[in-house]
């Protein structure tokens, strides 16, 4: 297992250094609605929270699709810590260890080209949640 995650992990360092013009940009909408009970008046507040990240185009088919679906839970997941939702952030932290499974199932499915690719992109995506996190 261990030599699988960081199988994974070199994968992921070997993309960082890729740019690719072709993409597809992924848009996630998270809504977040407080109740507050001042004054023995309840207000609900809702906020919408739009991310946008841009998804590089991979050769395969399949890595196209893992790389949209890991993409749209990365932004679920930033969007769930910049509005304070705990229970959402329990819900997708629960499936990360899932995704390591995936992406690293995947892995052995690349090309070199998309592996460095899927990298790159990789380490956008973990730069992206770190920031959301230490925010």
């Amino acid at each position: 297992m261990k030599k699988l995650v960081l199988s994974a992990a070199a994968a992921v360092i070997l993309f960082a250094s890729c740019n690719n013009t072709d993409s597809k940009k992924v848009e996630v909408k998270d809504t977040a609605t407080t109740v507050s009970t001042e004054g023995g008046v309840a207000t609900t507040t809702t906020t919408e929270t739009t991310s946008t990240t841009t998804v590089p185009k991979f050769s395969s088919p399949e890595v196209q699709q893992l790389a949209d679906d890991y993409t749209k839970f990365v932004n679920e997941y930033v969007a769930a810590v910049k509005g304070g939702d705990a229970t959402k952030l329990q819900e997708l932290a629960s499936k990360q260890q899932e995704w390591a499974t995936k992406t690293a199932a995947a892995a052995s499915k690349f090309t070199p080209e998309d592996t460095k690719l899927w990298a790159e992109y990789a380490q956008k995506l973990a730069t992206q949640i770190t920031g959301a996190a230490t925010k």
